[in-house]
C-alpha cells in the first residue's frame, strides 16, 4: 500500500512535469491558476458485479448508497481522496455487512493530454439474490472478507485547445466563450477480488477504446452547461482460481464489450465559489458467459461544491519552478 501512495504521489511530479508558462486568459478560458481550488464531491457510483459459477449466477455488490471524494487542485495537476462515510445513511449492516471504501486518484495536465492514475478499494460486499437456506443468522450472503482492488489509468486526447476540460473536472480554469472538442481516450485497468472466506482470487484486466465529444455551452458569466458522449469498444481477460481441500480450481475467458458514456451537468462559477451537479450514464454489452460481470448499465449522479483559494507563495514558487524546468 505504501508503494501505491508513492507512486501517486511521486510519479507525476518525476515524470510528468508540466507545461512549460502559466497559461494566460485567451477568448474562451479564464485561468485560475494563482487559485488552489478544493473540493468536495458526492455520489452514487457504487459498482456491482455478477459472478457465474457453477451454473448459477449472483449479484454481488458493497453495502453503501453514496460515496464522497475531497479533491486539491492546483494548475496541472490534481489529487482526489474518496471514502465512504455513513452520515447520512441508515445502513443494515446486521444483515447486509459492513462496507469500506478508500480511493486514491491524481490528474495530471500536459498540454492537450490528460492522464489520470487511480487506486480503488472496497473491503464488504453482500448478495442480494443469493438464497440463503432457512435458519441462516442474517437475510443476506454478507461476503465480509472480500476485498477488490482497482488499478485504472485513462489517458485522454483533445483537439479543441479552445475547450477546457479543466472547467468541469478540477476548476482551475473556468469556460467564458461555448467551445467544444472530440477527445479519444485509452482506459486500462486491473482488477481483483480475493475471497478469504471462500479462498477465491479473481483477476480482471480491461482495455477501452473509446472516441468522444465534449461541449460546454456558457449560458452566462456565472451559469454554463456541460455534454458529452463516447462510444468505444474493449477486452476483458478474467481469470479465477479457488483453493479448496482437494486441489485448486482454475477457469479463464476472455470478453469482448462494446461501451457507452454519456453525460450531462449544470454548473455554477463565481469568482471564488463553484458548485454543480452531474448525470452519467454507462451502458457495456459484452458475453454473458463470463466468469464475472460488472455492471452492464450504471446511471449516477454527482453534486460537487468547492472554493478557489489564494494559493500560498511556496506553493506558487514551486509550480513557476516545475513549469521552467520542464520540457512540456
Amino acid at each position: 500500500m505504501k508503494n501505491i501512495l508513492f507512486f501517486l504521489i511521486c510519479f507525476p511530479t518525476i515524470v510528468f512535469s508540466q507545461e512549460k508558462k502559466v497559461r494566460l486568459d485567451t477568448l474562451y478560458i479564464e485561468s485560475a491558476n494563482n487559485k488552489l481550488s478544493v473540493k468536495l464531491d458526492l455520489d452514487n457510483d457504487i459498482e456491482s458485479f455478477i459472478v457465474n459459477e457453477g451454473g448459477f449466477r449472483f449479484i454481488v455488490q458493497p453495502n453503501i448508497d453514496y460515496r464522497t471524494e475531497v479533491s486539491v487542485n492546483y494548475r496541472f495537476i490534481s489529487f482526489k481522496l474518496g471514502f465512504s462515510p455513513h452520515l447520512l445513511a441508515e445502513l443494515d449492516e446486521e444483515n447486509r455487512g459492513e462496507t469500506k471504501v478508500f480511493k486514491l486518484e491524481t490528474e495530471i495536465f500536459i498540454k492537450k493530454w490528460i492522464q489520470t492514475l487511480s487506486f480503488y478499494r472496497v473491503k464488504g460486499f453482500y448478495s442480494p439474490d443469493f438464497p440463503v437456506p432457512d435458519g441462516f443468522p442474517t437475510d443476506y450472503l454478507i461476503l465480509d472478507q472480500l476485498k477488490t482492488y482497482n488499478y485504472k489509468g485513462i489517458t485522454r486526447f483533445r483537439f479543441n485547445e479552445n475547450y477546457s476540460i479543466k472547467a468541469i473536472k478540477t476548476q482551475t480554469e473556468i469556460q467564458r466563450k461555448s467551445a467544444g472538442t472530440f477527445m479519444p481516450s485509452l482506459l486500462y485497468s486491473y482488477n481483483r477480488s480475493v475471497n478469504g472466506g471462500t479462498k477465491q482470487d479473481l483477476n480482471t484486466l480491461n482495455f477501452v477504446l473509446s472516441f468522444g465529444y465534449l461541449h460546454t455551452f456558457v449560458i452566462n458569466k456565472q451559469i454554463y452547461a456541460s455534454v458529452g458522449a463516447s462510444q468505444g469498444v474493449g477486452v476483458e481477460f478474467n481469470n479465477i482460481k479457488i483453493n479448496t481441500d482437494a486441489g485448486v480450481i482454475k477457469d479463464k475467458g476472455t470478453s469482448y464489450t462494446v461501451n457507452f458514456d454519456g453525460h450531462l451537468g449544470l454548473g455554477y462559477n463565481s469568482s471564488r465559489w463553484f458548485t454543480g451537479a452531474y448525470f452519467r450514464m454507462l451502458t457495456t454489452s459484452r458475453k454473458e458467459t463470463s466468469i464475472v460481470n460488472y455492471d452492464t448499465f450504471r446511471a449516477h449522479f454527482q453534486v460537487f461544491l468547492g472554493y478557489r483559494f489564494d494559493a500560498p507563495k511556496f506553493l506558487k514558487s514551486s509550480a513557476d519552478w516545475v513549469e521552467e524546468k520542464s520540457p512540456f
